[in-house]
Parts: structure tokens; C-alpha cells; sequence
């Protein structure tokens, strides 16, 4: 069991007490940024429901706790999408038969969707029922992605809570205590690039992601030059993709920002030069233009999964092309 992220510590204060007190709600539901942990919150509010001894904190010892630690505790339950399909409604089924039995070790029964927003329409209506009329000792876990809707009904059903980004001293702490070997300029600007997420800033860091971030960017200077879609597209690889159009969209933020005279919240602080540089040769709309372009190209290699990347991505970019630096 993954001992909990001292951001979320609030958070997890908060919903046991109110376990404890009698008035936890049957159904919770965690909203934040991928590289806060939603998923570590969860995992231990889990372990807390199902836990023998519980006071504040899992005793770790207990039958439950060890059925849970070996992922083989028959009255936990976890939906989430195979193969990256949506959650479907005999995933739901199935669980659902389940719930409406006795837990089998006599205590609570907790179910985690992962992923909640992916809930296909006929899942989620079949498991809105149970929501409405949860079976006694029976609570549920939902993880929904940032930006994604879920279905009003079911939302309207669950306690909601917003994950927020911890401070910024809180997260260069922790990232301190992970990344011993890295100097505080390199942990700067990994959170600032990663807009002061802790997780996603350390597996930037450890996959050696801050170099790969340079090159793209250094290239993406070179197609502006040049204006040659062809020789960006190499650069992009497919299991970073969303990463590497999010550090494009930053750079053009932060020259957006410096053509208008903001000067604080840049996140590519570190490449400060290049900014100024870019933002010169082109005017607001044209920024806005850009922006425009990177986040129809983001929504279309999410959206359109039967179309080959590289032709979305050579598509927004021959627009940046004829619309916007050629015009």
C-alpha cells in the first residue's frame, strides 16, 4: 500500500473524519489534474473503509488490510476501461449482481470506478439506480479525468471533491526527497513546466523528458523558420504525443503573455530568450491564431482514433503554415 502524498492529507483528513463522525457519504467523487494522485487518495480511503481496526489511518495488520494489499479482497471492486474502451454496461452488471450480496467478510463493500467520464450512457444509467438506493455498507469511489463530462445525474448524486494543486514549497519538498540527485533549478523548472504537478514533474524528470522538450521545441522554432511541416513531425513520438503538444501551447502561452507585457507565470521561464524572440516577429491575433490551431489539433488526436496521427498533425501545422505564418 502506497503511503499518501502529503498534499492530499487535507482532503483524506477531512472525508475520515466524517466516516467517523457517522455522516460519510455513500458515494465520493475526486475531480483533479493527471500528476496529483487522485488515485493514491483513493487507495487509501479504500483500504481505511475496509479495514478492521480503523481509527484515523489503516492498521495495515488486519485481514482486510493484508487481502487488500495482496489486490485479492473479495468486497473491493474496481471498474475502469480494457484497452482503453469505454466502461460498458456488462462491466457494470456484473458488479451490480455482486453488490446486492452479503460482503463476504462481513464489512463494508467498496467499489472504484476509475475513470468514471467513461462510462458509457447504458452503464451509467444501470449503475445511477444503485447510486440513488446504495445496498447497506456499500460505498463508491469515483475518479473522474479533468475536462471530461460526466453524466449530471450521476454527479448530482455524488459528494464531490476538487483535488488542488499543492503549493509550491510543498511540492518542491517532496520533490526533493524523491529526486535527491537533482538540483533545485532542475525541480523549478519541471514543476513549472508541469504547471506545479509533484507526479507529473518527477516522471518528467526520471524519463528524461526535460531534454526531449528542448529539442521539440528548438524544432518547432526551425518549422517557423523554414515553414516546413515535414520536418517537425519526426520529432513526435505517440506515447508522449499530448505531452509534447501541451509544451508547444506553453511556449506560445508565454509568448502570448510577453507580447502583452505580462512578465510573471510563465511556465517556460527557462527559455525566456526564445519567448521574447518569437513573440516579436508576430502579433496577438496571430498568437491567438496559434492557440486556436494547437488545441483543435489536441481535441482531434484525442477524438478521432480511426485517423493516422501523423496526418492530423501535418494538418495543423500546414494551417500554421498558410494561415498563420505565410499570411
Amino acid at each position: 500500500m502506497q503511503s499518501l502524498y502529503p498534499w492530499l492529507n487535507s482532503d483524506y483528513q477531512k472525508i475520515t473524519h466524517a466516516f467517523q463522525q457517522g455522516v460519510g457519504h455513500h458515494a465520493l467523487l475526486f475531480n483533479g489534474e493527471t500528476g496529483l494522485g487522485c488515485e493514491n487518495l483513493i487507495q487509501n480511503l479504500a483500504i481505511f473503509l475496509l479495514c478492521q481496526n480503523t481509527k484515523t489511518q489503516p492498521c495495515g495488520h488486519c485481514h482486510q488490510c493484508r487481502l487488500y494489499q495482496s489486490n485479492n479482497h473479495p468486497d473491493f471492486y474496481h471498474l475502469a476501461p480494457i484497452e482503453d474502451k469505454d466502461i460498458s454496461i456488462e462491466q457494470v452488471r456484473k458488479i451490480i449482481d455482486k453488490l446486492t450480496q452479503h460482503a463476504q467478510q462481513g464489512g463494508n463493500k467498496v467499489v472504484f470506478i476509475e475513470r468514471a467520464n467513461r462510462l458509457t450512457d447504458a452503464a451509467a444509467n444501470a449503475i445511477l439506480k444503485t447510486l440513488e438506493e446504495p445496498c447497506a455498507n456499500t460505498y463508491f469511489l469515483l475518479q473522474s479525468e479533468q475536462g471530461y463530462p460526466l453524466l449530471a445525474t450521476i454527479y448530482s448524486r455524488c459528494q464531490r471533491w476538487q483535488i488542488a494543486t499543492p503549493a509550491k514549497l510543498q511540492s518542491l519538498l517532496w520533490l526533493r526527497s524523491q529526486l535527491m540527485n537533482e538540483s533545485d533549478e532542475t525541480l523549478v523548472a519541471a514543476l513549472r513546466i508541469n504547471a506545479g504537478r509533484p507526479l507529473s514533474a518527477r516522471h518528467f524528470i526520471e524519463a528524461n523528458l526535460l531534454e526531449k522538450r528542448t529539442m521539440l521545441l528548438r524544432q518547432f522554432w526551425l518549422f517557423y523558420s523554414r515553414l516546413s511541416p515535414l520536418e517537425i513531425l519526426p520529432h513526435f513520438e505517440k506515447e508522449i504525443i499530448f505531452q509534447q503538444i501541451e509544451w508547444i501551447e506553453a511556449f506560445i502561452n508565454d509568448s502570448l503573455k510577453c507580447k502583452l507585457g505580462v512578465k510573471t507565470g510563465w511556465q517556460c521561464a527557462d527559455i525566456a530568450r526564445g519567448i521574447e524572440n518569437f513573440s516579436q516577429n508576430l502579433s496577438v491575433d496571430a498568437l491567438i491564431g496559434i492557440q486556436q490551431i494547437l488545441q483543435r489539433m489536441r481535441k482531434d488526436l484525442r477524438e478521432i482514433n480511426a485517423v493516422n496521427q501523423e496526418l492530423i498533425l501535418l494538418d495543423g501545422f500546414s494551417q500554421l503554415v498558410t494561415k498563420i505564418f505565410a499570411s
